[in-house]
């Protein structure tokens, strides 16, 4: 167990002394804005694990040089949430990521699955995942969560390179390595302005546009505010009471002020940033997010090229043992029908026609949206099949 600077700054020159080294985080996340990291694992290729104690060690910013280190490749699963946590201590940014959970798209199985269901399927190995909800603040650690912990991560270098091989067979380890520059990206790890995103709002989907704009003005007042407190979104303004305030917002201070609606104690700590914001979504301040820009003049026939599309993928996804998640989600597939119907430059920086997606798909898909191809069933797979004309 890991507990000082200097302990801190000696693991990492034993990490970097690798080709490779597992990581992964345990934290608590039910009363703060930022998740609380409690521990964060290390594992080596012969199997053996450090465990660092991130509640004892107040600067970890030594571990920054194992994160941004280009040469020692690091292993985890589900790779984001874990990276933005452990940018947000060490102050570095990752490089050379390998994430498990994604690579698995690349052979034959879903780029979702779990940790322990891939352990089983590549490895033939079970683990206990008995400890997830574990508070990982508490100590002393239980033997239950250290065996736990230490699973998480003793057997990633070798479930790598057992997946590599396998993806080497299939030719996919240059589409591999291509996807895994992903994590690289800067802006994955910087809090976008919460103004240029879609609030994360549960029942607002029956609103009118003018109620969305006010929506996504206090919304984003929410999010910033939530932020400096370091406290869950709803401790600062429930969903209930934001839907509420879009569908019939105050027509005044004073109105707000008196509502009977929100507390008096909330009202009176926050009742000038909230109208604020409520006078930014009623007067229609905001910039159209980008989405909604693109798709103002959508023509009629879009949502079916879009199905098209999607089934073209699909098809392809199947009958070559990819997951059709690895493409993009629908609002990806989306904008890249509207960027083939506009044409000019806006396809080419289109994530489906870059790098390994552009190969796999995006050519083929283009010429289908533009006439140029077309898709039967092939009678044998029964999948959709694209010819080109």
């Amino acid at each position: 167990m890991i507990t000082t600077e200097s302990e801190l700054e000696a693991l990492v020159d034993k990490a970097l002394s690798f080709d490779a080294v597992a990581l992964d985080t345990e934290f608590v996340w039910e009363r703060t804005y930022y998740p609380s990291l409690g521990l964060i694992q290390v594992g080596y290729p012969d199997g053996s694990v450090d465990l660092i104690d991130a509640t004892v060690i107040e600067d970890m910013s030594s571990l920054g040089r194992l994160l941004s280190n280009t040469v020692t490749i690091k292993i985890l699963h589900d790779a984001v949430q874990d990276l933005v946590i452990l940018t947000r201590v060490s102050n570095a940014y990752p490089k050379a990521i390998f994430d498990s959970q994604k690579a698995a798209g690349f052979i034959g199985l879903t780029s979702s699955i779990s940790l322990c269901d891939l352990l089983n399927q590549v490895l033939s190995i079970r683990i206990d995942k008995s400890e997830t909800k574990s508070d990982w603040l508490a100590r002393p650690l239980t033997e239950k969560q250290i065996e736990y912990a230490e699973e998480d991560v003793c057997y990633g270098v070798k479930l790598m390179n057992m997946m590599m091989d396998k993806a080497e067979l299939l030719g996919r380890t240059g589409w591999i390595n291509q996807e895994m520059e992903y994590y690289e990206n800067e802006s994955l790890y910087i809090e976008a302005d919460p103004l240029s995103l879609t609030p994360r709002v549960k029942k607002s989907g029956a609103i009118n546009k003018k109620q969305k704009i006010i929506l996504r003005s206090v919304g984003a007042w929410r999010e910033l505010v939530a932020r400096k407190r370091n406290l869950p979104r709803k401790f600062v303004l429930s969903d209930e009471n934001i839907v509420y305030l879009a569908k019939s917002p105050p027509k005044s201070y004073d109105a707000l002020m008196n509502s009977k609606k929100l507390s008096q104690r909330f009202l009176s700590r926050d009742g000038k940033g909230l109208w604020e914001s409520i006078e930014l979504g009623v007067n229609e301040e905001l910039e159209p997010l980008a989405l909604e820009e693109n798709f103002m003049h959508k023509d009629d026939g879009m949502e079916a090229r879009v199905d098209l599309a999607l089934a073209f993928i699909k098809g392809l996804s199947i009958g070559s043992a990819m997951d059709p998640a690895l493409i993009g989600n629908r609002s990806t597939i989306t904008n890249f029908v509207y960027d083939s119907a506009v044409g000019g430059d806006e396809i080419q920086s289109n994530p489906l026609f870059q790098n390994w997606r552009k190969e796999f798909c995006g050519d083929n898909l283009r010429k289908l949206l533009t006439g140029e191809g077309s898709l039967r069933v092939d009678p044998e797979k029964k999948l959709p099949l694209f010819e080109s004309e």
